[in-house]
Parts: structure tokens; C-alpha cells; sequence
């Protein structure tokens, strides 16, 4: 199993609420850490760190054996030199470590990349969520992500056709982080709301 800064790579397509399962066990407030109470910290790489890094090198090689390789009817030059420009494009733009930082204390969320701030908000502008998603026969299928604004979306586990199981899990990982969860329908009774904007506890109040 993947820690540290690598542990948003622990994506799993066989058993992916279990696999969801353990790390809970292990860590009840994963992915985060508790660097103080009422204090979540994570620090990560994005994903498309090693997508990139990926794409990068597979165009690398396919250009080289391409090119070294006898001339065919048609000129695919320009998918590989497309390829390693992406590639190399998504390995630069993830390649600096980020950390976010749930602050109940101060009541708010920040994003640093490179430890320098990049995005603060309150916390109701940043939840986690249940999304789903539909094959070409209609299936259903479930992922957990955390999200916000000024946040890349950031998967905890994907596509799993098991809806209770996912939204199970997802509520825990809300309770435990004490942030919004919300169901993948727009409007649902399946939302769970425990911080909301201050004009609209204002309006509350004076109701």
C-alpha cells in the first residue's frame, strides 16, 4: 500500500470498498492525517504525475522504434510528438507536492503547492461526495471524491456498482473530516450538511 505524499495512487479496480474498507481501519481519518485536533492535514502528488510520466515515456519509445523502424504509408510522426508533449505537459504541471490543510479551528481549508498558499476557503465550499457515472448498458457506476473550490477533484476509490457500500463509506469519511457530503443526485435527502454559507445561517436566524 501506497503512504505519504503517494497515497491518492492506491486506486483499486477489484474490491474497491473493501479495499476503501482497510484504509479506514488503518487510518480512520483518511486520507489525512491529524496534525493537531480539529487540524487535517494531506500532502500528495496528483495522479497525473505518473499518467504523465507515463505517456511521456511510451511516445518516447514507440517515436524511437517509429522512426528507426521503415517508412509505412501513413506518417503517424505526429501522434507520438502529441504524445510526449502532453506527457510532458502533465509531468510539469504535477510535479510539485501539495499539501491541504481542513482547519476546524480557524474554520477554513488551504491549498499549498510548493509551501506556498495557494487557494483558501471556508469550509463549506469544499465536501465530499458520491459521483457516479454510466456504462454504455445503463450500469451505474460509484466513485468517492473529495472536491472544492479552487481543489482538483481528488478520488478515494472508483467505480464500484455497489451504491450503499459507497455511500457508507463516504458519509464516515465526511463524519470523521466533519465536512459536507453530498449524494450524486443534485437534489437528494441523502445529503448530509454541517457547514453552510453565513448569509444563509444569517437568513435562518433572523426567520
Amino acid at each position: 500500500m501506497l503512504r505519504g505524499a503517494f497515497v491518492l495512487w492506491n486506486l483499486s479496480f477489484f474490491d474497491v470498498e473493501r479495499s476503501l474498507a482497510r484504509r479506514l481501519q488503518q487510518n480512520v481519518h483518511y486520507p489525512f492525517q491529524v496534525q493537531q485536533p480539529n487540524v487535517f492535514v494531506m500532502e500528495y502528488y496528483k495522479d497525473t504525475l505518473w499518467k504523465g510520466a507515463l505517456i511521456f515515456l511510451l511516445c518516447v519509445l514507440g517515436g524511437v522504434f517509429y522512426f528507426k523502424s521503415e517508412k509505412v504509408s501513413q506518417d503517424y510522426s505526429g501522434f507520438f510528438i502529441y504524445g510526449i508533449l502532453v506527457g510532458f505537459w502533465l509531468l510539469l504541471s504535477s510535479m510539485h507536492k501539495r499539501h491541504l490543510v481542513i482547519n476546524h479551528t480557524r474554520g477554513c481549508y488551504q491549498i499549498y503547492i510548493k509551501r506556498r498558499l495557494w487557494e483558501e476557503g471556508p469550509l463549506h465550499q469544499i465536501y465530499v461526495r458520491l459521483t457516479a457515472q454510466t456504462d454504455a448498458y445503463g450500469k451505474r457506476f460509484y466513485s468517492i471524491i473529495i472536491n472544492g473550490y479552487g481543489l482538483e477533484v481528488l478520488a478515494l476509490a472508483s467505480l464500484s456498482d455497489k451504491y450503499e457500500h459507497m455511500e457508507f463509506l463516504g458519509r464516515r469519511i465526511a463524519r470523521k473530516l466533519k465536512l459536507n457530503y453530498f449524494d450524486y443526485l443534485d437534489e437528494s435527502t441523502r445529503h448530509v450538511i454541517r457547514h453552510r454559507p453565513p448569509l444563509e445561517r444569517d437568513e435562518e436566524l433572523q426567520v
